[in-house]
């Protein structure tokens, strides 16, 4: 009966949770982020026969990073590699400078040279019954990136407004940063091990088996970029319109412009209804998802057997006189 009810209330809460859509709705469902949460959904199960039980627990964890990773990129024209280079190091020189009156060091700062490649384009030339169009040397262009290490998240739309101030307009990625791992593994390896102990002694009850004291462990433990998980949609509702186009008999073609419409872009992490356990579930920040895939599996122990005894061997003879003896080996 108590089965019955929990899963009652977990249809009703399902129920109530898809009432909220938002305009997310507008978005396709065949994302890659919907295909990986569902294949969660035959992860975090038992199975257990007479040969042993295998057990599958699933765990997530959101966590607030140490530091962010911040690359903006930045190009540079000119008709010579010298006069191009000393362009685009004095404007980083100076957005550094400016980065370190916030409080960012040196060494926390760093300029990584991508490219330099030479600029061509096209001079023209008419004739009577001709344009001729002649490729030319423009120049040079180098492309490089500064690589920004940031603390505090608050100093972020300061940075990207100190980096307009230089023409660096293009902000590459963001990479979130934690530094202590084996502390996140071991406490989410804790939590699995909470969860299988509740686990297995749900198995007891429909019938206890002896096991092998040393089961087979595997764990899987990764973390997910916050970048890797954004989606995107546009919602917008718009007439409906028929036309049709014939220049042979005068009437005239129809030109549609049409408005230009925002796409939303969202952040939208693993799907928490997969998970035996969420960790941190009610951050409202873009956060680190950590996730721990336990499997533990148990043989059922075979009864030793027994050995037997080996039966004493008896042997008997008749002595020249007819008589019967046993004959003692030992």
């Amino acid at each position: 009966m108590k089965l019955k009810i929990a899963i009652a209330c977990l249809l009703f809460f399902g129920t109530i949770s898809a009432q909220h859509g938002a305009n997310q709705v507008y978005q396709t469902q065949n994302s890659n982020n919907y295909r990986e949460n569902s294949n969660y959904q035959n992860q975090n199960k038992i199975n257990f026969g007479p040969d042993g039980a295998s057990y599958k627990i699933n765990v997530l964890n959101n966590v607030r990073p140490d530091s962010y990773i911040i690359t903006l990129g930045l190009n540079q024209e000119s008709l010579s590699v010298k006069e191009c280079n000393s362009k685009i190091n004095s404007r980083l020189e100076g957005f550094k400078n400016s980065l370190k009156k916030l409080g960012i060091k040196e060494e926390e700062m760093f300029v990584d040279f991508i490219s330099q490649t030479k600029i061509y384009d096209y001079k023209s030339s008419s004739t009577t019954n001709q344009v001729n169009l002649t490729q030319i040397d423009k120049g040079f262009e180098i492309k490089k990136n500064i690589i920004v290490k940031l603390k505090n998240t608050k100093l972020y739309d300061k940075i990207i407004e100190e980096a307009s101030e230089f023409e660096i307009h293009n902000i590459v990625k963001v990479d979130y940063i934690k530094a202590n791992t084996e502390k996140i593994y071991e406490e989410m390896f804790a939590e699995a091990n909470v969860i299988l102990e509740s686990k297995i002694k749900l198995h007891q009850k429909f019938g206890k088996k002896e096991y092998e004291e040393v089961p087979q462990v595997a764990v899987n433990f990764y973390s997910i970029q916050p970048g890797k998980q954004y989606k995107n949609y546009t919602a917008f509702e718009s007439a409906n319109i028929e036309y049709e186009s014939n220049q042979y008999n005068g009437r005239k073609h129809l030109v549609r412009q049409e408005e230009r419409k925002n796409t939303t872009y969202y952040y939208d992490g693993m799907t928490p209804d997969f998970f035996d356990k969420v960790l941190n579930p009610d951050s409202p920040e873009v956060n680190m998802q950590f996730i721990m895939e336990l499997s533990i599996s148990y043989k059922t122990k075979i009864p030793k057997e027994t050995p037997k005894k080996e039966e004493e061997k008896v042997y008997h003879f008749i002595t020249p006189n007819g008589d019967l003896r046993v004959l003692n080996l030992k």
